[in-house]
């Protein structure tokens, strides 16, 4: 990999280093410069840019950063879309982070230009969050530089994983004395509740008795009828002693304490004991708070299938001091994160395929047949196939005949009369027949033969309204193809549009916005429009 400065004479096929921003035109960081990309900042002035040429050998940041992921995922992790060298590893699960530190430290001492960040070895993580992210520093790394780094991260297990969330069922026993106010054990209960759903469990049983070695001990036996994963038991009066009235009716109901106290704060108090293979859980007076304590990491493990005894417990004091935040605040404020990731997003499609295709002769493009379909056909069983909400069609010239071409299709038809007015007219008359109730829409040209259902599902699992994902676009070496989704936030400005250029002037306009999502392949740029493609599209259906 070479980094330097280059004359833009000479600069065809360098990766660019730094944004550049002309007059009509946005060339990101990381873009590879064409001939035209060139003569444009010619144009304006612009005689060199700061780049990187790729040498013999070299692997690309993109590839280079999945090829580590694949060798460090788990099986309960999802790879993210490596974007700019940076590839992200998210959970498919909520759940404890799975962390092999060895691996990760040594991949990271080994080369500094391909660096690894992990959570914490078991830290609690939900859906969708990301546990790792990968970096590839700079725009590319030798291929032997990058096998060095490989060959440390697949050995032995793998060195980022989930340990997801078993449901179980508990079941809560709350103690009182004379006196005790009700609503204390009320609020008691709706806060256990919500942190054994929080852990995907449900509570089975509740049960209320005096603070006594008799009741405690007929409360556990109605407990144990119920068969519950784990006991639950929140005392009127803390637990002070291993022989206090817990403790003991604990025993006497057939159980073994394993350990009393934690290097936890706020949980110091908790008791841990299990009767038979169930494990019994004196809270300490701080699990009536929904701020994380150290019950919540006790009960964390036994979700994800950890062991737990005296040892694992003891543990736990290198980051046992818990900053004062509030626990199930932060876990609501993340759930509705992972909400917005997981939630359907209603996109709609449409395809454009109104156009007179002048340079096509006698026969209209959208109907000339590519491995024998028709190009309009291919396209729309394409988004068929895939995760769309509903499918629009632009006719315009030769309206009859694609209507006729798609009889049996289950999609929508807009007719566009002023279709000679440019690509702008028939995108507006799509956009104009859509349900008010979209979050965003999906732009196709009937001419690209070679989008798959495959195409178009990797872009619509990166759109997410709600983030920074409101405009996603393919991209191959460098170069934004087609089709794109825009989110509904923009549409009143597409039904301003006009001439012949389409949707590029907000293209251009909101570069910034767009997520970039690497595709594999060049279906993304190969329209046709000629005879000459027309022969070339059917030689490679061959």
């Amino acid at each position: 990999m070479l980094f330097d400065r280059f004359d833009c004479a000479a600069a065809e096929g360098v990766i660019l280093a730094h944004t550049i921003r002309i007059p009509g035109k946005t060339l990101k960081k990381g873009w590879v410069l064409a001939p035209e990309d060139l003569a444009a900042l010619q144009d304006h002035g612009i005689r060199q840019v700061s780049g990187v040429r790729l040498e013999s050998g070299d692997v690309g940041e993109n590839q280079a950063a999945l090829e580590l992921a694949e060798a460090l995922a788990g099986t309960n992790l999802r790879i993210g879309k490596p974007t700019a060298g940076r590839c992200n590893l998210y959970a498919l699960h909520n759940g404890l982070a799975k962390i092999d530190r060895q691996a990760i430290d040594s991949i990271n001492l080994r080369d500094s230009g391909i660096v690894v960040a992990t959570l914490s070895e078991q830290a609690e993580c939900l859906q969708q969050q990301a546990v790792a992210s990968i970096k590839v520093i700079p725009f590319a790394v030798s291929r032997e530089r990058l096998d060095s780094t490989l060959a440390v991260a697949s050995g032995g297990d793998k060195a980022v994983d989930l340990m997801p969330f078993q449901a179980c069922s508990a079941a809560l026993i709350l103690t009182e004395t004379v006196g005790f106010k009700e609503s204390l054990l009320d609020s008691t209960l709706r806060v256990t509740r919500e942190r054994v759903l929080g852990l995907g469990g449900e509570l089975i049983f509740e049960a209320r008795c005096n603070h006594s070695v008799e009741e405690v001990c007929e409360a556990i036996r109605s407990a144990q009828a119920h068969k519950p994963d784990i006991i639950l038991i929140c005392g009127a009066s803390i637990t002070v002693d291993p022989a206090d009235i817990i403790p003991s009716a604990i025993v006497e109901s057939g159980g073994v304490i394993d350990h009393f106290g934690m290097p936890v704060e706020p949980g110091n108090m908790l008791l841990l004991a299990h009767i038979e293979s169930c494990p019994v859980i004196n809270l300490p007076g701080c699990s009536r708070s929904p701020k994380l304590n150290g019950l919540d990491w006790v009960m964390q493990r036994i979700a994800a299938g950890l062991p737990l005894g005296k040892i694992d417990i003891l543990s736990m004091g290198v980051g046992g001091l818990i900053k004062d935040i509030s626990h199930r605040w932060r876990m609501r404020e993340q759930a509705v994160l992972a909400e917005q990731f997981q939630s359907h997003h209603k996109v709609a499609a449409i395809v454009l395929a109104a156009g007179s295709s002048r340079r096509m002769g006698e026969q209209h493009k959208v109907l000339a047949t590519v491995g024998g379909i028709s190009m309009v056909r291919r396209v729309v069983d394409a988004v068929l196939k895939a995760e769309i909400d509903t499918t629009t069609v632009v006719t315009g010239a030769a309206s009859d005949e694609v209507r006729a071409e798609l009889q049996g299709c289950n999609v929508s038809f807009a007719h566009n009369a002023d279709y000679g007015d440019g690509i702008a007219s028939s995108l507006k008359r799509g956009l104009s027949s859509l349900d008010e109730d979209i979050d965003g829409v999906m732009i196709l040209l009937a001419d690209m033969p070679f989008i798959t259902a495959s195409h178009i599902n990797d872009l619509l699992a990166e759109f997410n309204p709600a983030t920074e994902r409101d405009i996603v676009a393919p991209i191959r070496a460098g170069k934004l193809g087609n089709p794109i989704i825009w989110s509904a936030r923009y549409l009143p400005a597409m039904m301003q549009l006009s001439g012949d250029r389409g949707a590029r002037p907000l293209q251009d306009e909101f570069a910034a916005n767009i997520w970039e999502v690497p595709m594999g392949d060049d279906a993304i740029f190969m329209d046709v429009d000629t005879v000459a493609e027309l022969a070339g599209a059917n030689t490679r259906c061959e």
